[in-house]
């Protein structure tokens, strides 16, 4: 069952913004509806809340009405922090499209991106006393050029970046680097800690519906243990076309959690005008309770969201990967995403007969938003 949801508030555009930040940064989930008729109406647009939160949530909403206009500072500041994406980088060919693909998200939601490299310590290479002690010696002079040029491709990667932001006049975007010494995965969760962004986006390795097994182990791992959502972009797509996504895949399987993702999804979204496909598929003739489970979602997001541009269905098909495939190709989706859940998901998709068949298409951007329910 989805969860009961409140309107806590009708504001201003810019003072529901303020209002999300505050909530978000205490640890409630909100989203806004009537976003797109805020023009016509200054009071408008709609902050919506778990009923479960509102006890908790009116504390907050009294507290920001007394401070508006006097201390509004940390709620600017948080709105300044969930507008960030994090874009690991390696230098290979895959992970400078996905560095591109993200500008071209950042520039649509008003984002700044770090691009981070981690470098394995030349020290962690077995060596025999003599070649250590002989290693050791130009120890200092190894690091200093591993990092020497590791920095010398993250400018350059920055400075294409900056120079695409000009040629495409990409306003209200900063491209900022470093550069760590140590493990990738744990770099970049560590940097999720630290730099607090609103996405990952990494390039993948992937070449067919073979599983995770095919992304790099670093995308695959960072998928499992973020908490936050991942953008995997596959090796073959075309980072440097700058169309923004018009057609968004979400598959679900009725789990609680789809709803909050599907709200998530729905505020990636709504900057690109994009349409949501919702979507389960069954292999069964009878699906009764697939297509009553399905009028609860498509009445949700109706009626709870307000979200009008989106489209909800089953799949029937006897083979679920020709099914997925058939419907990217056919209604030209241009990302396909997931949710995690709770029962074990990421784990099956290690296994390429299950990734096979559901989720992972090799020529559209892969969003996977982790369980939350």
């Amino acid at each position: 069952m989805p969860e009961k949801i409140i309107t806590l508030a009708t504001l201003t555009y810019m003072r529901a913004q303020l209002l999300c930040a505050m909530l978000e940064s205490n640890g409630i989930e909100c989203f806004m509806t009537n976003i797109n008729r805020m023009k016509e109406s200054p009071g408008g647009v709609h902050v919506k809340i778990q009923a479960e939160d509102a006890e908790k949530s009116i504390k907050i909403f009294e507290d920001f009405r007394a401070a508006y206009g006097v201390n509004k500072e940390q709620a600017v500041a948080y709105m300044k922090s969930i507008r960030r994406i994090l874009v690991p980088v390696d230098f290979s060919v895959h992970a400078e499209n996905a560095a591109f693909y993200a500008l071209k998200i950042a520039g649509a939601i008003k984002a700044d991106i770090k691009l981070i490299n981690a470098y394995l310590d030349p020290m962690g290479t077995p060596q025999t006393y003599l070649e250590s002690y002989s290693y050791q010696m130009n120890l200092d002079t190894i690091i200093r050029e591993i990092e020497e040029e590791t920095e010398k491709s993250l400018r350059s990667l920055s400075n294409r970046l900056k120079d695409k932001i000009d040629a495409k006049n990409i306003k209200d975007v900063k491209i900022s680097f470093d550069l760590f010494k140590g493990n990738a995965t744990d770099t970049i969760l560590n940097q999720i800690r630290e730099y607090d962004p609103a996405l990952v986006i990494m390039g993948t390795r992937g070449n067919k519906l073979e599983g995770l097994r095919t992304y790099s182990s670093t995308t695959a791992q960072i998928i499992k243990k973020a908490d936050i959502p991942v953008m995997a972009i596959p090796q073959n797509y075309d980072g440097m076309n700058f169309a923004y996504p018009k057609r968004v895949l979400y598959a679900t399987d009725f789990d609680r959690s789809d709803y909050t993702a599907l709200r998530r999804l729905s505020s990636f979204a709504k900057p690109f005008n994009a349409k949501i496909y919702c979507v389960h598929a069954a292999l069964e003739d009878d699906n009764e309770m697939d297509e009553v489970e399905m009028r609860k979602v498509r009445n949700y997001l109706l009626e709870t969201m307000l979200e009008p541009n989106i489209e909800c269905g089953i799949l029937e098909t006897i083979d679920l990967q020709q099914g997925f495939e058939n419907f990217i190709r056919e209604n030209q989706i241009d990302v396909l995403a997931v949710n995690t859940r709770k029962r074990n998901f990421i784990e099956q998709l290690y296994k390429p007969s299950v990734a096979k068949k559901f989720l992972f298409h090799s020529n559209i951007p892969l969003l996977v938003f982790q369980a939350k329910p």
